[in-house]
């Protein structure tokens, strides 16, 4: 085969354009699970980056740093949400890119030296080219297999992908990072220096380099690893504490509603107790023909009556006022609520429990409301053999979007940390009667069901 030279060239920038596609593949898969859409546009800026970068006559330096901050641009471009997340990601990314290929090298060397830098290949420069080759492709093959195994080992410990990094919370995840990149600027330009110096890479004349290398890479990974695993286990006890808080509030509002109760009961006994009084009342007005004074006296005992009895009656009496209260707060609001719910009396089933999905629902389905012509809110509940269904249906003037990790809606406060937990106690409250909640919606409505297993 003549030309030897040329067929070396093509060899090398194949493979160096196809690792590049790839690459730019890895990207896309490593940032979706943390952006809404058009992830894969950040593979592609990366792709294009390096295509660019790899034409280029003359050597630039670091060039996979100047790809990664390329498409780490476009990353906050296509989302300009939570932007810390998306620094902290392209960091991560060139960083795990330096060390999975770090540890890889060394592979590539053995390979090297078993397969192609023999006495034997030197002289057979066909059968060395086609050795390369194969030797390059399991190289690579074998790099990007380990780097699609530490995207899903990444997202796997980091959990709460849709949260946002407060500055704090960057600052303490690049106290690590910036310990690995030290390291890697000072094991190149060490590497450099050597070479300048000595005019013979610093891994050939001192094996021991590489070595201590890789060891720290592997460290480095390690380290990494575990700041993202201490910083998801931080957010998820805030997210206990904000839960916590939330419950705290719910038992407190539940002791108002029994209060509230306790306070309609006593003055339902208190009307039955005087009420042998009213009837001696009325009847010897009646006897009497005092018309007048009987109808003011009926319309007065009529009004304390009706100023003492709940408006809905659903078989409980805590359902009975927070169903009626919510009923209030939606007249005074102008949306229309409609309620057909029926409390599962000689159930296992506890009040409270009730009372936290019905506040929690209710109230969400109250915020969902904003922004429709005309709003509305149902309520309704029904036993369906051992089940027990509450349907809370709303209307709706946009979509919601659905995180995929819980399969919950993102909340739309601002505040995120504080809030969105409403749901996350109703799924918890349905979990221990071994059910679970269900979502629907369409261009117009928002229907949550909840299932609770009846014993």
């Amino acid at each position: 085969m003549n030309n030897m030279e040329t067929y070396w060239a093509i060899a090398n920038h194949t493979i160096a354009i196809i690792n590049i596609l790839v690459e730019g593949w890895l990207f896309y898969k490593f940032v979706q699970p943390f952006m809404k859409g058009k992830a894969y546009y950040v593979g592609i800026s990366y792709s294009v980056a390096m295509l660019v970068f790899y034409c280029v006559p003359q050597e630039i330096t670091y060039p996979y740093l100047l790809g990664i901050f390329v498409a780490g641009t476009v990353m906050c471009l296509l989302e300009r949400r939570n932007i810390k997340q998306k620094v902290f990601l392209a960091t991560i990314m060139y960083l795990f890119r330096w060390m999975v290929y770090g540890v890889t090298l060394v592979l590539r060397d053995i390979m090297f030296a078993l397969f192609i830098n023999t006495s034997y290949m030197l002289t057979e420069p066909v059968k060395q080219w086609i050795a390369y080759i194969l030797v390059e492709l399991v190289y690579y093959g074998i790099a990007i297999t380990l780097m699609f195994l530490v995207i899903k080992l990444f997202h796997k410990v980091y959990t709460n992908k849709r949260e946002d990094i407060s500055g704090k919370e960057l600052l303490l995840l690049f106290a690590t990072l910036l310990t690995v990149m030290v390291g890697y600027f000072t094991f190149n330009f060490f590497s450099n220096v050597y070479l300048e110096d000595m005019e013979v890479y610093i891994w050939n004349a001192h094996p021991g380099y590489t070595f201590l290398r890789v060891l720290y890479q592997i460290v480095s990974f390690a380290s990494i690893l575990i700041a993202v695993v201490t910083y998801q286990k931080i957010k998820e006890k805030q997210r206990e504490e904000n839960v916590n808080l939330l419950l705290t509030e719910q038992i407190e509002n539940t002791q108002q509603h029994i209060r509230e109760v306790e306070k309609l009961y006593g003055d339902i006994r208190a009307l039955k107790h005087d009420m042998g009084n009213h009837i001696s009342v009325l009847e010897n007005l009646f006897l009497r023909n005092e018309t007048e004074e009987l109808e003011k006296y009926m319309a007065e005992l009529k009004l304390t009556w009706g100023e003492s009895a709940t408006e809905i009656k659903t078989g409980n009496p805590v359902t009975d006022v927070i169903l009626t209260q919510k009923q209030k707060e939606a007249e005074e609001s102008g949306i229309a609520f409609d309620c057909k719910f029926i409390y599962p009396v000689d159930s296992n089933i506890n009040a409270f429990d009730v009372s936290v999905i019905l506040n929690n629902a209710i109230e969400n389905a109250f915020e969902g409301v904003n922004g429709c012509k005309d709003p509305y809110v149902s309520v309704l509940a029904y036993r369906k053999k051992n089940a027990y269904m509450l349907e809370v249906r709303n209307c709706i003037s946009k979509g919601v979007e659905i995180d995929k990790e819980t399969g919950l809606p993102e909340t739309t406060k601002k505040d995120k940390g504080s809030h969105g937990f409403g749901l996350a106690n109703i799924r918890k409250v349905a979990q221990k009667y071994y059910g679970d909640i269900d979502i629907n919606q369409d261009e117009n409505s928002f229907t949550l069901t909840v299932m609770l297993m009846i014993e």
